[in-house]
């Protein structure tokens, strides 16, 4: 059967052996009969770049080990429903359209499938024609699954069953907005799905972890599961961990993970893990007629120039989440400008692109939405001094962590010692250059993501809602219409977020 996907963030398998479950050498050759899985993950984005292999590449190649093997399977990691340029259109249900095409077994359920709300994931699931899978997320007011998705999946081979157990990050909830659901304790999740698996007569049993899980191995150790399978990410340390052996190669490298499973002659579960390079395969005429309808309504929709850039800037991630950025500084005063509100604070997670632009090159409404996915709305809200510094001091922290919770700002100039304390940073605020008044009441225009208490902001959840005809425009395309009618924009970094201890 047939089953991928395409993303941005590079996919990663981590298989270890337990004790029951010895891993096998390099050089073992797996038999004929052998379980093969074959896993992929973490590519929103369905369009690539001219010469490279995707999704119709990736067809063929599933297709092919289908063909040529007996007892093969596709398994598909997840993190992939967003965020994307397409996805902000249709909520990742044009993935759930390409995914039902190829066929995967299932699909772990990952933090960023939450990138469009829990209701729509809800929506996706039930569109889907494979089971979607979580097992340590539930509702949280009532406990119960959540609607549309599964807590395991139990695959079943000619010779072997094997388990799987989907640990979705708790960043679903803190970054991505799932706040009516509930995180359940790791090891017992583990302990108890991957036993209620062997009782169901699983041989073997793998993790499919969320990309903040970097060492889950204890649970190889202890021998309560068989391996893990990491949806990697930026920075994450795990590929392929095969007893010891690691490889960090994945889907941005244009690699399928494919992983061997049997018992030898004396009844032992053996394992060994290859890779398969897309770039070997044709595209499978099906799957790239979808994927090009898809790409010509994103082209014509999105293409056209509206606005050339007089400046050169940057959305890398490591600039945009450590501090001031061109890009952001240019979305938070367009923003503002579109509110007339005091002050605007921009979470710098809601920036995606993660790209460079040069100065004298043109931009176009789908550049503006692969750096603003999400489809966030406008809000504005009312906040005393005081919560205002509170919600700087926090996003100072963030920063500090590169964390996608740090701030972009408009209106505000922030003096801070990135030396100090945690919760002690700040060392100057103005508001519209005047210094900011703890019992003020200022009107404050941010993300609707933010103002529901999204990225560790709790406190913005009782904020006052600020009634407000500029309210509730999706963000990427307010940012859009106003390069348009611009023509011509300079995104600068101007000062407004200073570190004293590197100006001194």
């Amino acid at each position: 059967m047939l089953r991928t996907i395409f993303g941005l963030l590079c996919l990663s398998v981590v298989l270890g052996l337990s004790a029951h479950a010895q891993a096998a050498q390099t050089g073992t050759v797996p038999p004929p009969d052998a379980l093969r899985v074959l896993y992929f993950s973490s590519y929103p984005e369905i369009v690539q770049d001219e010469g490279k292999p995707g999704l119709a590449e990736l067809a063929t190649a599933i297709a092919d080990q289908q063909a040529n093997h007996d007892d093969v399977y596709f398994i598909f990691g997840g993190a992939s429903l967003g965020p994307s340029l397409l996805g902000a259109l249709d909520n990742g249900a044009h993935m759930i359209d390409i995914l039902n095409g190829l066929g995967p077994e299932f699909v772990a359920v990952m933090k960023r499938e939450f990138s469009y709300g829990l209701d729509q994931l809800i929506i996706n699931a039930y569109a889907s024609a494979f089971p979607m899978v979580t097992s340590n997320l539930l509702m949280a007011e009532s406990g119960d699954p959540i609607d549309g998705l599964e807590s395991s999946f139990l695959l079943e081979g000619q010779n072997l069953t094997i388990g799987f157990v989907t640990l979705t990050s708790a960043n679903a909830i803190n970054e991505y907005g799932a706040l009516e659901t509930q995180i359940l304790d790791t090891a017992q999740t583990v302990t108890e799905t991957a036993s209620s698996l062997r009782d169901a007569g699983a041989h073997a049993v793998f993790i499919m972890a969320d990309t903040d899980y970097d060492d889950l191995s204890l649970y190889r150790e202890q021998g309560v599961v068989d391996g893990i399978f990491y949806t990697h990410n930026f920075g994450n340390p795990q590929a392929l961990d095969a007893q010891g052996i690691l490889i960090k190669e994945g889907p941005l490298d244009g690699l399928i993970l494919v992983l061997d499973i049997w018992h030898d002659d004396n009844g032992v579960l053996r394992t060994k893990a290859s890779t398969l390079p897309l770039a070997k395969h044709s595209p499978d005429p099906a799957i790239a007629s979808v994927v090009n309808t898809y790409q010509e309504r994103l082209q014509e929709r999105l293409s056209p120039p509206i606005a050339q850039l007089e400046s050169s800037f940057n959305t890398l991630r490591a600039n945009v989440r450590t501090g001031e950025n061109a890009f952001g500084n240019f979305v938070a005063d367009a923003v503002r400008d579109h509110l007339d509100v005091d002050a605007f604070l921009l979470n710098s997670g809601a920036i995606r692109g993660n790209r460079q632009y040069q100065k004298g090159t043109s931009i176009n409404r789908g550049d503006i939405q692969r750096e603003l996915p999400f489809g966030n709305r406008t809000a504005v809200v009312s906040l005393s001094g005081a919560m205002l510094r509170q919600t700087i001091e926090y996003g100072l922290n963030c920063a500090a962590m590169a964390d996608g919770c740090a701030l972009q700002v408009s209106n505000i100039q922030i003096r801070f010692d990135s030396g100090a304390d945690n919760g002690a940073r700040v060392k100057e605020i103005l508001i519209g250059g005047r210094p900011l008044e703890e019992d003020q009441i200022y009107v404050v225009g941010m993300s609707d993501f933010m103002a529901r208490g999204n990225d560790g902001y709790d406190w913005l959840k009782g904020a006052e809602r600020v009634p407000h005809r500029g309210a509730g425009r999706v963000l990427w395309d307010l940012i859009a219409e106003y390069c348009g009618r611009r023509g011509i924009i300079t995104p600068t970094i101007d000062g407004r977020i200073t570190d004293i201890r590197k100006a001194n």
